[in-house]
């Protein structure tokens, strides 16, 4: 008798190891947050809304540039009905548009880098808001770590935050101010 009792007592204790173990490896497993990322930028009022604020702005510069090309075709067009009135002075002519065509291309090609500005500052805007949400959740939580959604195969859906980082960023940042950055104003001709 006294033998079982041993085994028993010993039975309860490394039961009782057993369940204290795995309850600790389980309150650590839910030291770890995962996030999918793309989902929250998808859902974001303030990503969504930086979009018809570029397509306004391309736009407008389209129009200017629209005009500055319609110039340059008539000149062009003038160039070559000139070509065979006046033959001599030609080339000089030639030149001098074909420096009006490279100013106008690299007027589109410095706009274009200040829209892709323009862009990327809203952006880090919206990122870097979803990233101060981020760790104040995780802190708010206890989390060790938040790891992307993307670089994971398989989690228990209790430890995912998207669903609470995107309800907070919307509340936070309902919409990004898409504003060029200073740069050189592109001045086209007509």
């Amino acid at each position: 008798m006294n033998s079982i009792t041993t085994l028993s007592v010993s039975f309860l204790l490394v039961y009782g190891v057993f369940l204290f173990e795995s309850n600790t490896a389980r309150s650590q497993s839910s030291s770890i947050g995962v996030i999918d990322v793309q989902k929250v930028l998808r859902s974001s009022v303030a990503a969504r809304s930086i979009r018809p604020q570029m397509e306004k702005l391309k736009a407008d510069y389209q129009k200017r540039f629209k005009k500055s090309e319609a110039g340059l075709l008539k000149a062009k067009q003038d160039l070559e009905r000139e070509r065979a009135i006046l033959p001599e002075g030609y080339a000089e002519r030639r030149k001098a548009f074909e420096r009006r065509v490279n100013d106008t291309q690299r007027q589109v090609q410095g706009v274009n880098r200040l829209l892709d500005g323009a862009l990327a500052n809203a952006m880090r805007k919206v990122h870097k808001t979803l990233r101060d949400i981020t760790k104040e959740l995780a802190q708010e939580r206890s989390l060790q770590f938040v790891v992307p959604k993307r670089v994971l195969i398989f989690y228990e859906k209790r430890v995912d935050i998207t669903q609470e980082v995107s309800r907070r960023l919307n509340k936070r940042l309902p919409r990004v101010k898409v504003v060029m950055p200073k740069g050189r104003p592109a001045t086209v001709k007509k």
